[in-house]
């Protein structure tokens, strides 16, 4: 889940590695990292999907090619 970091932190994705995540970025934040951080160190970004784009299919027909006599 994309979260604003309020506070300097270091915490694990995984549980194996740690990493550094700055006060004022922001960051993709695992189920495990949130579940096992302070929650005061953290809040949910703003929902950024108005601005991101729609994945859509785009159908078009193909021309057709002439035949060769």
């Amino acid at each position: 889940m994309r979260c604003k970091i309020l506070q300097d932190f270091k915490g694990s994705q995984d549980g194996r590695f740690a990493e550094n995540f700055t006060a004022g970025s922001e960051a993709d934040l695992s189920e495990y990292l949130m579940a096992n951080a302070d929650p005061s160190w953290f809040e949910p970004a703003e929902d950024r999907q108005a601005d991101l784009l729609e994945n859509k299919a785009i159908i078009t027909t193909p021309k057709a090619t002439p035949k060769k006599k």
